[in-house]
């Protein structure tokens, strides 16, 4: 049985370095939404505006590495329950074990790691503004047992 790791938190919680650093422990390939973006950039598309055709690309990627029996950690924010139930969805049709791995970082923690990101053009590396990841915080959707399988908070 595959199975897929949502990261879930704010922005600057962490999750794509614990992706990174946990991926090859857990047999796991990272499909990542800032990588998605940063190829509709790369193919001159401003992607800022794009998160339906963002998840909709990696909703089906996630199916085909589901179809080939693959692990799969999926890095993006899933602050809310309805920005994760597709993917959800998309799990659970091909049997896979789903499990959240919530990064519980105290919002100015997350605010304070924010403004050290390097900037730039690439996504993930880019400083989010902070009124939008405090609205992010403000509006965060704990996962719970029953959406998942299993809540890992880290």
């Amino acid at each position: 049985m595959s199975v897929v790791y949502f990261m879930i938190g704010v922005q600057g919680s962490g999750k794509s370095t614990w992706a990174r650093a946990n991926a090859r422990r857990l047999r796991a390939k990272i499909l990542s939404s800032d990588a998605v973006r940063n190829e509709l950039e790369a193919q001159g598309i401003d992607a800022t505006n794009e998160s339906d055709r963002v998840f909709a690309i990696l909703e089906e990627r996630l199916g085909a590495m589901l179809k080939r029996g693959r692990n799969v950690i999926v890095d993006a924010t899933h602050a809310r329950r309805r920005w994760r139930e597709r993917e959800l969805v998309v799990a659970r049709t091909y049997g896979a074990k789903v499990i959240a791995v919530w990064l519980d970082v105290p919002l100015p923690l997350a605010l304070e790691r924010n403004q050290h990101k390097p900037g730039g053009k690439l996504w993930g590396e880019r400083v989010v503004p902070e009124e939008v990841l405090r609205g992010v915080s403000r509006k965060f959707e704990l996962p719970e047992v029953g959406e998942f399988d299993e809540v890992w908070k880290m």
